[in-house]
């Protein structure tokens, strides 16, 4: 009998010490992307020493995808907790999917004062010069509904184009709109950095339009996120955003920069010679603390409505927006100066 008993006893510790350990766990955060080095998730978390809490309150998964609207389906399907959205596929995530999905952090901004902006080119020998000469031609888009494809349809209808009747979209991935142009399948093509600039210095391409052209300073692509594990999971995300801030403040930082850019070019597999706009003026904006312009994606999603890429569109604020995380960042890392 005391044999049996201290089987019982012994099973019961092991239980409780086992829940313990599963209840320590660090939270898997599962986050989508799917261009680099605008997006910069797969590298934000290679600075063990830039990282406070990775490891112990949380890890990440980045899982890649070709646009911001694939991702809808994902984070439907529970497949991925937060995404790299542009303004529509924010819209269709909680309009068409359902879902319950906050703004918590900007990835990037277009257009911001003399920083880049989208470029969409075309060959110098096709004779396009301007938006007119488009007619009855094949655009190359990345996604149907990104923040790119929203763009060229709203510079098109300023210059009384519309879809199908006056010209063709074809989805095509970023690193294949330069070989299509060239081989005459496309027309004009959304090209980014840093190959926008080494096609434009070859002085084979223009610049046919720039996307702060159609639709001014954008918040181009930021981090949304499932509103129910937010609330789960506060406390760990906490610590996830200051480490999300703290490193993209030291990617940013001009004394960082040499590392930072070879960071990225060694996840690339590319020279690090052919990222030398990263981190300057020639790269996308960036805010210091990643506050998300939240009245600039209302501003999309109105145009979005405009263009028919979607009958309906949210009121953002304040139903679909959480700051308190990159609120929560800024105060640690003021604090810890």
């Amino acid at each position: 009998m005391l044999k049996k008993i201290a089987m019982v006893v012994a099973a019961t510790t092991m239980g409780v010490w086992a829940f313990g350990a599963s209840a320590a766990d660090p939270l898997k955060i599962r986050i989508g992307w799917s261009t680099m080095p605008g997006h910069m998730i797969p590298v934000l978390y290679s600075k063990p020493e830039v990282l406070k809490h990775y490891g112990k309150s949380y890890t990440v998964e980045p899982i890649r995808f070709q646009g911001s609207t694939p991702q809808i389906s994902a984070m439907a399907a529970g497949e991925i907790d937060m995404a790299a959205f542009g303004a529509l596929a924010f819209n269709l995530a909680i309009v068409n999917a359902r879902q319950d999905v906050k703004i918590v952090a900007d990835i990037i901004q277009d257009g911001v004062g003399d920083g880049h902006s989208e470029t969409f080119i075309v060959r110098k020998d096709s004779g396009i010069k301007t938006i007119a000469d488009m007619k009855g031609k094949r655009i190359g888009s990345n996604a149907i509904g990104s923040a790119s494809d929203t763009a060229i349809r709203a510079m098109f209808k300023k210059n009384g184009m519309n879809d199908k009747r006056d010209y063709t979209i074809i989805e095509v991935a970023f690193p294949n709109i330069p070989v299509m142009l060239d081989e005459g399948k496309i027309d004009m093509g959304t090209v980014l950095q840093p190959v926008s600039d080494q096609l434009l210095a070859t002085g084979k391409y223009d610049v046919l339009f720039r996307s702060k052209d159609a639709i001014g300073p954008t918040m181009l692509v930021f981090l949304g996120a499932r509103a129910d594990f937010l609330e789960k999971n506060r406390t760990a995300l906490m610590d996830f955003f200051e480490d999300h801030v703290r490193s993209m403040r030291w990617f940013n930082d001009p004394a960082n920069r040499t590392e930072a850019v070879k960071i990225v070019a060694d996840f690339m597999k590319r020279p690090p010679a052919d990222l030398e706009h990263l981190f300057t003026k020639k790269d996308y904006h960036r805010d210091a603390f990643l506050f998300p312009n939240v009245k600039s994606v209302q501003d999309t999603l109105d145009v979005v409505k405009d263009v028919g890429l979607s009958p309906t569109v949210v009121t953002v604020e304040p139903k679909y927006v959480d700051l308190s995380f990159v609120q929560e960042a800024k105060r640690r890392i003021e604090a810890s100066k």
